[in-house]
């Protein structure tokens, strides 16, 4: 049977009472049970209500709607919920959810002409506050509700200033759930999640707070570089290589940044880095590329993939090095780096640093230096400093490498954490 916590306790009674407001929003650490008791709410209250109403599910992509809910969703209901992610609808019940994800930009004009007896929102903060309220309108049967799960963020953000904070005008319902009060987890697995998160992120993630970024970002690294530089690279652990490519404006470094993923993407190793101001010419570019490849090439074998920014002059850049390759007798493709948002790029570095999940070669000096002095910067929110003073360039370079492998790298810490 399984334990529930204080605060989901809590919930549950207020939807027996039906205590709930129009918006129930559950906010806190990662891993506190709001995913699974708000589930549950939404399997409960679809099930009671009228079979000819409609109801709506969303994340920020249908993908990741699948991933944090979809399936889970199916173990609470035991299968009486099934869905196409394609068709983008589900039935339970009887009842038809539409399924959508929010970063279709098509998403808000697809909600505009529904009725809504029941919204469920994964990661609100990842919404934007247009399509938010766009969904509040959509709202407007009797007894309807949304359920919202959320981790904290900036308190800037648009739903903590226009909606938590003013709750009682608002119609809005907060529970807030910490990580230890989810006693399905072992102490183990509690204290590894701890040690993945720093700084903010961990006043966020851990402590289930509104709080803003300040002061060093890599906090970890810059006071144990110890724990993180290496002499030698574990060339036979790698299962992969890739070399991730910023290409610099009038007054910006372009670099390029290699690195590695151990089998199972259970670490990261930098194995090499080369930049390069006041390139003359884009042929100058292409060799100083053909030299960096080549030499990571014999030094560490076989390189997997390139993963390049392709905005602004990105693509012609990108398609000078290849011809470039080519005309040389070495065709290579140079991908687009998957758009994640630059926040989530510093959360996984700081993970990874955080969980000594992350290596990188003496030699590579400079990226060393910005890991050690990057700052986020003062009145804005979650934006690194990139005012010329630390060589941001590198980190750009550095996260394009790894950004296309994010849900990897996040699969590989859950089995860890399943694992304990």
């Amino acid at each position: 049977m399984r334990q529930y916590n204080q605060m989901q306790l809590e919930f549950v009674e207020d939807i027996k009472r039906r205590n709930l407001k129009t918006q129930n929003i559950l906010e806190g650490s990662v891993r506190s049970g709001k995913t699974w008791i708000s589930l549950f709410a939404w399997y409960m209250m679809v099930s009671k209500a009228p079979k000819d109403e409609e109801f709506l599910m969303m994340g920020k992509t249908i993908t990741t709607l699948k991933r944090n809910c979809l399936s889970l969703l199916q173990t609470i209901s035991s299968n009486k919920f099934t869905y196409s992610a394609s068709a983008k609808e589900g039935w339970l019940f009887g009842r038809k959810i539409y399924l959508e994800g929010v970063n279709d930009a098509r998403a808000e004009n697809k909600i505009r002409g529904l009725t809504l007896n029941g919204a469920y929102c994964d990661e609100l903060t990842l919404f934007t506050e247009d399509f938010y309220n766009m969904l509040l309108t959509r709202l407007t049967r009797p007894n309807s509700f949304l359920l919202a799960t959320t981790n904290p963020d900036t308190p800037n953000h648009w739903l903590k200033k226009n909606f938590l904070d003013h709750r009682e005008k608002k119609d809005i319902k907060v529970y807030h759930f910490n990580l230890e009060d989810n006693h399905t987890l072992s102490q183990e697995v509690i204290d590894n999640l701890k040690n993945q998160f720093t700084g903010v992120f961990y006043d966020r993630f851990i402590l289930g707070k509104w709080v803003a970024a300040e002061g060093l970002i890599y906090s970890k690294f810059a006071n144990e570089k110890e724990k993180y530089i290496v002499d030698k690279i574990p060339i036979d652990e790698l299962q992969s290589i890739h070399i991730g490519i910023d290409y610099g404006a009038s007054k910006s470094k372009t670099a390029f940044v290699a690195i590695g993923f151990t089998y199972g993407f259970k670490e990261m190793y930098v194995l090499k880095e080369k930049t390069s101001l006041g390139v003359k010419t884009p042929e100058q570019m292409y060799e100083n590329f053909w030299g960096f490849y080549n030499e990571l090439e014999k030094e560490h074998g076989k390189i997997s993939y390139c993963y390049a920014d392709w905005g602004g002059l990105g693509q012609v850049q990108t398609k000078g090095i290849q011809s470039y390759f080519i005309k040389h007798g070495k065709p290579i493709k140079i991908q687009d780096c998957f758009k994640v948002r630059i926040i989530e790029r510093i959360n996984m570095t700081c993970r990874l640093i955080g969980a000594e999940r992350f290596k990188i070669h003496k030699g590579c000096t400079e990226t060393i230096e910005a890991l050690s002095s990057a700052v986020w910067e003062e009145n804005k929110d979650d934006i690194r400093l990139d005012n010329g003073c630390v060589n941001i360039d590198v980190l750009d370079a550095m996260e394009y490498a790894f950004s296309n492998y994010m849900q990897s790298l996040n699969n590989s810490f859950n089995s860890v954490n399943k694992s304990k």
